[in-house]
């Protein structure tokens, strides 16, 4: 067998992770790990839609900034930019809203749960506050699942980041005009298909939900000057014309820093 062919059967297994990964990114029953932060979006959106005066009754999913009444959906959508300041459509805090729903509300078979609950005629106001009581007994039961299983894992996070730091250890390595597409023979990376490449190295597969990438994505959240206009935090801190390689070597340290404090059993 030809080298060239040689590759083009190496490539298989990643280009199927890779597209397993895609379509993650639109399956409805993904369980993203929640936070801290996923809590206080509750909170703020059970404050946002405080009284039936601020409910909106026919959403649509669209939630224009100077609205003044709000949608079950709007609302956990603006407390999510107040909060993380990095809206997701598959969030955490969405999407155990959205199994909330499937258990108060079974075999309704919603098109679309946070709308189709919203809208549904038999649902009150105090229906809709329930879904938030709810939903944050939910998202504060796994939180401490997960904390409590976070060390057991801590230590492969950890070597996931400094096989990204070291992909990604000169300028000749990074790509700088980055996309979510990592074709297996790609000489240069972006941080995204790094964390792909490091996680295929180190566990055999890709998880876009796994703690290093997502904690990656909330410290560019919190830290980058330019983090609100991003879309996709990775690709756009990545290819930000404004960030150096030093400050993603920065970023990556910092976050391997974070995870190296998480508490030993």
């Amino acid at each position: 067998m030809s080298m060239k062919n040689l590759l083009a059967v190496a490539a298989i297994p990643l280009l199927a992770v890779g597209i397993k990964a895609q379509n993650a990114a639109d399956d409805s029953q993904v369980k993203p790990p929640v936070s801290k932060a996923d809590i206080e979006i509750v909170k703020l959106a059970r404050e946002i839609l405080s009284s039936p005066a601020k409910w909106n009754r026919a959403d649509t999913r669209e939630c224009p900034a100077e609205e003044k009444t709000f949608s079950l959906y709007c609302a956990l959508e603006k407390a999510t930019e107040e909060v993380s300041a990095h809206f997701e459509h598959r969030g955490a805090a969405m999407q155990e809203a959205r199994f909330v729903i499937d258990d108060i509300a079974p075999n309704r078979n919603y098109e679309h749960r946070l709308m189709g609950y919203n809208n549904d005629l038999t649902t009150t106001f105090a229906d809709i506050q329930k879904v938030f009581a709810l939903l944050e007994t939910r998202i504060a039961a796994r939180l401490r699942i997960e904390q409590a299983s976070a060390p057991a894992t801590a230590a492969t996070e950890i070597e996931i980041l400094k096989r990204v730091r070291t992909l990604l250890d000169s300028e000749a390595k990074w790509n700088r005009t980055s996309t979510q597409e990592c074709p297996a023979e790609q000489a240069t990376l972006g941080l995204y298909c790094a964390f792909q490449r490091a996680s295929i190295a180190v566990t055999g597969r890709f998880d876009d939900q796994g703690a290093a990438i997502q904690a990656t994505r909330a410290a560019i959240g919190e830290t980058a000057p330019n983090g609100k206009k991003y879309q996709a935090r990775l690709v756009d801190y990545n290819n930000d014309h404004t960030v150096s390689l030093a400050d993603l070597q920065k970023l990556l340290q910092s976050v391997e820093d974070r995870l190296n404090k998480l508490p030993a059993k």
